[in-house]
């Protein structure tokens, strides 16, 4: 309980100070930029107003021409939610690609049917890749913006990117303190504190600090994560403000949950998902994952008149990992599996990140010109060795085999990733009128790689690519409430990395040009906020061909569809959060397999739906308590490329309860939120090269916190 510890004597000395009647005066303008405190709320319905789009900066949602979602901080920690896929499963464009529990503690998670992370991962704007866990206590919101995104990132993930933004400095004093369980058996402690440090409020701070320690769902699993973070705010001039970040994290998972390998080519094929069970430990509990993560990072921004402002930030992140787990491959439609343990020596992460850009108010006559033009770009160091593969045996899922740990020789690091991004980008929000507006804008990015190393399947791989790529906008504003758009937008994407199975192991495949289309149409109804987008998007189909093993790029791949999302509230006591989206994603123009043509791409799901629900009982006189539901859809996925098997869709259903009292003058809340409340046996999803992951079994998350 060393946070508790740390904290309750500072909790003891902000309540006296207030009980001797001390005051701080603060201006309006640090709340507007330091804080929102109604956006994301549950009182607003989870509703945001606006959100940060790349190099543009801070934009009302209903003036993007962008399929946008942003999921609230205080919704994910209302549900008991503590990883990325856990956060976004009100999102109905998202779908899961990766869990946290495996070997890597990665999470990452697909939209349109395409990855959305990587390079398209952000955070307060800033590029922030990362080959491990994402903690969230240090996050006020998600921000989700689907499909092509080059004209605001440059090279960035065709699926979208993701940016987590940081809870920032509170212009009055606050803190609380959280404690809970939730994922099988895992404890933890959150301190969250912040405020001004200085009478005048130019100086304020914002802190949180984690822990927990405990099992997982897995049998002979445990896991130990602590975060620290720390954000500074500093008013030099009324308008100009300095920031400064910083934060560092520790993981430590033992027995990790297992994958299981399917070859429908073979005649194996994927099984049913009720003979498993989400808690048995296919694997070994002497397999783990470690790694370190730490940011540090600058800026300002600044009004220099009514015309021009400037923005700048830059951030280092620094990161490594080791691992050792086991893959389980079936041999059969019996339940019989081969056994193999892989290890791998210590990787390493470097990344440097920024921005500097300038924006420009003005008038051409009776238009209104909102300018941005500069530089965004970072680099990217990464190092890892070749793994380790030995053979542990055989077993079956009815009876797992336990295995000693071999002894394995790792080798020193031989594969080296260096890879420079840099975009010049302009671009230009023009307002004819009250209805007409458009959005134009180029980048001009360029990506330096080179990917050295001894490997075995990896010689050099190294290149230099630039390219201009245009994005065009038209919005029509049929009345004040409602928003259309149409946009078109290009972008120079990078290639995939071929899996750890294929013949070409690792190997990054060249850049190529991608192109979307996108028609939309957003709209506030009372306080419901409603968005539809139609999209189409056209890129080069990557693939592990079954021929040679081999992972490569062969045709086209075209995902067109609806995506329909809702959130806010239908009366003063019920919230809904939520959407569907429906999605064709089919191969084309395939030259050397002409067989692929018209199949979906491998781990695609074309439906998928969230619905999750509030309800306030305040009419039946229990104004503190809230019930909670949430109904998750996933329409079926195919698990090869020649689309023979199929992992099956599934449905499941969440429940919560949330009692809100005072507690001597300070607000107490006490959360009960239960996922796959029917214990339902799913696949959540499939990952070439690793193969199916079972979803999770009934969990239950419980958390008391006190605010002050």
């Amino acid at each position: 309980m060393v946070i508790v510890s740390l904290v309750l004597p500072l909790a003891h000395a902000e309540v006296g100070e207030e009980e001797q009647g001390s005051e701080v005066e603060l201006g309006t303008l640090q709340v507007e930029d330091w804080q929102e405190e109604s956006e994301g709320s549950a009182e607003s319905g989870y509703r945001h107003e606006a959100a940060r789009v790349g190099p543009l900066g801070k934009v009302p949602l209903r003036d993007t021409p962008y399929s946008l979602n942003v999921t609230s901080g205080e919704l994910f920690e209302n549900r008991g939610a503590h990883t990325v896929s856990q956060a976004l499963k009100t999102n109905p464009t998202v779908a899961t690609l990766m869990e946290s529990n495996t070997y890597s503690g990665l999470s990452r998670v697909m939209v349109r049917g395409f990855t959305a992370g990587d390079q398209g991962d952000f955070r307060d704007g800033v590029v922030d890749r990362s080959f491990t866990f994402v903690p969230l206590e240090n996050v006020e919101r998600i921000e989700v913006l689907n499909g092509l995104s080059s004209f605001l990132y440059g090279f960035s993930s065709l699926g979208g990117s993701l940016n987590y933004v940081s809870k920032q400095p509170t212009a009055t004093r606050q803190a609380s303190l959280a404690l809970g369980r939730y994922g099988g058996g895992m404890d933890y402690q959150h301190a969250d504190l912040g405020g001004p440090v200085d009478p005048e409020g130019r100086l304020a701070y914002r802190v949180n600090l984690y822990d927990e320690s405990g099992s997982t769902y897995v049998e002979g699993s445990h896991q130990e994560r602590s975060l620290m973070s720390a954000v500074l705010t500093y008013r030099l001039t009324p308008d100009t403000r300095l920031f400064a970040d910083g934060w560092y994290q520790d993981l430590d998972m033992r027995g990790l949950q297992t994958y299981i390998n399917v070859n429908p080519a073979s005649g194996v094929n994927v099984p049913s998902a009720r003979h498993f069970d989400a808690e048995t430990q296919y694997g070994q509990d002497w397999t783990y994952n470690k790694s370190h993560k730490s940011q540090v990072g600058v800026g300002f921004e600044s009004s220099l008149n009514d015309v021009f402002t400037l923005r700048s930030s830059f951030r280092y992140g620094n990161m490594w990992r080791s691992y050792q787990y086991t893959t389980a491959t079936l041999t059969d439609n019996e339940g019989n599996y081969s056994e193999s343990a892989r290890g791998s020596t210590r990787q390493t992460e470097r990344t440097y990140s920024g921005f500097a850009l300038l924006d420009a108010n003005f008038a051409t006559g009776a238009i209104r010109h909102k300018l941005t033009m500069g530089f965004t770009g970072h680099k990217y160091r990464y190092t890892r060795g070749n793994d380790v593969t030995t053979l542990l045996g055989t077993s079956n899922i009815d009876s797992p085999t336990d295995y000693a740990r071999p002894s394995q020789t790792i080798g020193q690091t031989n594969v080296y990733y260096h890879q420079f991004y840099r975009n010049w980008v302009i671009g230009d929000r023009i307002e004819f009128n009250d209805a007409w507006s458009a959005v134009i804008g180029f980048n001009r990015a360029e990506i330096r790689q080179n990917v050295s190393g001894g490997g075995t399947s990896l010689g050099t791989a190294s290149y230099t690519q630039r390219k201009t790529t245009p994005s065009y906008s038209l919005i029509y504003k049929p009345a004040r409430e409602v928003t259309t758009y149409l946009t078109y937008m290009e972008g120079l994407t990078n290639g995939g990395s071929a899996p750890a199975t294929a013949a070409n192991a690792y190997e990054i495949l060249s850049p190529s040009v991608s192109r979307q289309w996108e028609l939309g149409a957003k709209a506030t109804l009372g306080r419901m906020d409603l968005a539809l987008a139609l999209f189409h998007i056209d890129k080069v189909n990557e693939y592990t061909d079954p021929s040679d093993n081999t992972y490569k790029q062969d045709g086209r791949e075209v995902h067109k569809g609806v995506e329909l999302t809702a959130t806010g509230k239908l009366t003063d006591n019920l919230t809904l959060v939520g959407g569907y989206t429906f999605m064709t994603a089919e191969v084309t123009e395939s030259r050397n397999n002409k067989s692929l043509e018209g199949n979906i791409p491998v781990n695609v799901p074309e439906r998928q739906g969230r619905l999750y629900m509030e309800y306030n009982l305040s009419r039946l006189r229990l104004p503190d308590v809230t019930l909670s539901g949430a109904a998750n859809y996933s329409g079926r996925r195919p698990v090869d490329a020649a689309n023979t098997d199929y992992l099956h869709g599934a449905t499941t259903y969440d429940l919560g309860l949330r009692y809100e009292p005072e507690l001597a003058g300070h607000k107490l809340t006490l959360n009960l939120f239960v996922n796959n409340l029917f214990d339902k046996d799913y696949w959540s999803y499939y990952r070439s090269g690793d193969g199916l992951l079972l979803g999770a079994p009934r969990m239950t998350s419980l958390t008391a916190k006190l605010d002050w």
